[in-house]
């Protein structure tokens, strides 16, 4: 009775192995070595949502330029993935593609009856 309860124990851990711990690690093992990968060059988003292109890379911090002339530090660990190329260019084509253009003013016709009120 006590061992077929051993059996289920090892059963269930196995499992939970399987299923939480052992893809957790793949996960972090490949965040961590695109960490080691990354250079100056690179477009980046962070865990925040930020869009740059690495301009420095230190042992703990990474400096990206955000806009033209706008760096910012962040941690290297908040690195949340390297763009791929053909995203970053149709990133950037999107934007060229979303120009904001001015609204036509709005000319008001008034009636006469209007007019003669003012």
């Amino acid at each position: 009775m006590g061992s077929g309860f051993f059996i289920v124990l090892i059963v269930m851990f196995g499992f939970m192995y399987l299923m939480l711990i052992r893809p957790q690690r793949q996960q972090q093992r490949r965040h961590a070595d695109m960490l080691k990968e990354l250079g100056p060059g690179d477009e980046v988003i962070t865990a925040g949502g930020i869009y740059g292109d690495v301009i420095e890379v230190e042992p703990d911090r990474v400096t990206l330029e955000i806009a033209e002339d706008v760096h910012i530090e962040v941690a290297r660990r908040a690195i949340a993935s390297i763009v791929p190329q053909e995203d970053a260019g149709s990133l950037e084509d999107e934007l060229e593609a979303t120009t904001v253009e001015e609204p036509e003013p709005v000319v008001e016709e008034r009636t006469e009856q209007e007019e003669a009120r003012r």
